[in-house]
């Protein structure tokens, strides 16, 4: 469980405060929406496909890394760092290989046919999600450009 809590909850806002101080607006505006489909997706998963050692360290990974990667993946986007799909391919790879790394640690277990294929696709799919909203955001709400 301490693992859990340190690689998906302390680490990840480490950065996450510091986009908070950089780009509020962004942050508080793609955290939860970050946050909802990391639990979605989890929710699902849990039940039927991965099984952690501790079914609550997912919490870590659902108010930690997922949302603070969908908001890092909004800012790579927006402030026009990184193309949209050079974001998606980096932060899915990204997202995956860390997973690959917690699945070898023996941290994780697959069942039921998933496998680290599957898990690029619903991260992949969490990233869709988020972009849809950001462009939804973006056609709502006026914010001159730039989000932060």
């Amino acid at each position: 469980m301490f693992f859990h809590i340190i690689i998906g909850f302390i680490l990840p806002w480490i950065l996450g405060i510091y986009l908070f101080k950089k780009h509020r607006r962004l942050f508080i505006i793609f955290y939860p929406i970050g946050s909802a489909t990391s639990f979605m997706i989890n929710e699902i998963g849990f039940t039927y496909f991965w099984k952690m050692d501790k079914t609550l360290a997912s919490f870590s990974y659902d108010l930690g890394l997922f949302p603070i990667a969908c908001c890092l993946f909004i800012c790579s986007i927006h402030l026009e760092k990184l193309s949209t799909l050079t974001s998606f391919l980096i932060f899915t790879l990204g997202t995956d290989l860390l997973e690959l790394s917690i699945v070898l640690l023996g941290k994780l277990d697959y069942r039921n046919g998933w496998n680290i294929y599957w898990s690029a696709v619903s991260y992949l799919l969490a990233y869709l999600i988020v972009y849809g909203y950001y462009k939804l955001v973006l056609n709502y709400f006026s914010f001159n450009k730039r989000l932060d």
